[in-house]
């Protein structure tokens, strides 16, 4: 059987991830076939990602469900409540890169269902990413005193897909990472990400780490990758 690669940054990559992301309800199921097609995928992914990350401190402030982060202004009651105590928050983008985009793009141009399994396995890779930075933001944020809640997105519950684009304005995130929001609002590249991290002295109510507890912060409960 095939082995991802040990030794590099997506190495802990769950092979049952890549095929949840690819929309097989049961990978427990699968036979081995499946699972080193996974295991092929998500080491092609890993080859053609150079991922970055952009991070920006700001103030953080909610009233009646207006929030206020810097100059980006905007009404989600969600998002007011999911920072609820939080005083500060870190704007936060991720990125795969481009070369993911292409890999995918070539590979659906020979076999779809191939495509399926790189797309699944670039999802998970992404998460991964995003995990290990979120984590990596709590240990230097520990120091401060300050707890991370779970990463909130546009597009979660009622925060508005829309300030995507102010984010990765407000981050510079297209100068030091290359995301971007086209015309229809689909980022670019594909596997991107941005959010919102809360900071606060609590501990927040989600359960988890700022990594391991973003679907229990998540108010989309009929979510198909929601991780119980």
């Amino acid at each position: 059987m095939h082995e991802i690669t040990p030794g590099k940054w997506y190495s802990g990559v769950d092979p049952g991830e890549v095929l949840r992301y690819s929309g097989v309800p049961d990978a427990n199921a699968c036979g081995d076939k499946w699972v080193e097609e996974a295991v092929l995928a998500v080491n092609q992914v890993g080859q053609a990602a150079s991922p970055k990350r952009v991070t920006r401190e700001c103030a953080f402030s909610s009233s009646d469900g207006l929030c206020r982060l810097d100059s980006l202004t905007f009404r989600s009651v969600s998002l007011a409540e999911h920072l609820k105590g939080c005083d500060r928050a870190v704007l936060f983008a991720a990125t795969l890169g481009s070369g993911v985009d292409t890999l995918i793009r070539r590979c659906s141009a020979v076999s779809m269902s191939r495509a399926v399994i790189l797309q699944g396995a670039a999802a998970a890779l992404t998460e991964l990413y995003c995990d290990v930075q979120c984590e990596s933001l709590e240990g230097a944020y520990a120091q401060a005193g300050y707890y991370l809640r779970p990463r909130f997105s546009p597009g979660y519950g009622d925060f508005p897909l829309e300030c995507q684009q102010t984010v990765i304005e407000l981050l510079g995130a297209y100068k030091y990472a290359g995301i971007a929001v086209s015309s229809g609002g689909q980022m670019t590249p594909m596997k991107s990400v941005t959010a919102v991290i809360g900071l606060s002295r609590e501990r927040g109510s989600a359960e988890g780490s700022c990594a391991s507890g973003k679907c229990a912060g998540c108010p989309n409960t009929s979510c198909p990758f929601r991780r119980a």
